[in-house]
């Protein structure tokens, strides 16, 4: 899995509390999420320890819950997740992990 530069932050130069490793969309992450609306696959932009960005066109809400399931290819290991929508943009929605459970 390829990250560019940008996917290390210099800790005296940088305001994140935690290191977010960033996937190029040559070599895309996804996530499949569950929200009131239903089920789908979302591709994930970024992810750290306390959330993550999903890349998408879909509606969300401020404050909407949302589930999600994300595989991590190299270790073969897979984690969910339960979150909340804290960021709008054109480019997505970032998400706020509440509970993690690791599997």
């Amino acid at each position: 899995m390829k990250t560019d530069a940008r996917a290390i932050y210099d800790k005296a130069n940088c305001r994140r509390k935690d290191f977010r490793r960033l996937f190029e969309a040559s070599q895309p992450l996804f996530a499949d999420c569950l929200t009131k609306d239903g089920s789908f696959k979302e591709r994930i932009q970024n992810l750290s320890s306390k959330g993550a960005f999903l890349a998408t066109r879909r509606k969300y809400s401020i404050g909407e819950e949302i589930a999600m399931t994300i595989p991590l290819v190299r270790t073969k290991a897979t984690f969910k997740a339960t979150g909340e929508i804290i960021r709008l943009d054109a480019a997505g929605v970032g998400v706020e992990f509440r509970i993690v459970f690791n599997y």
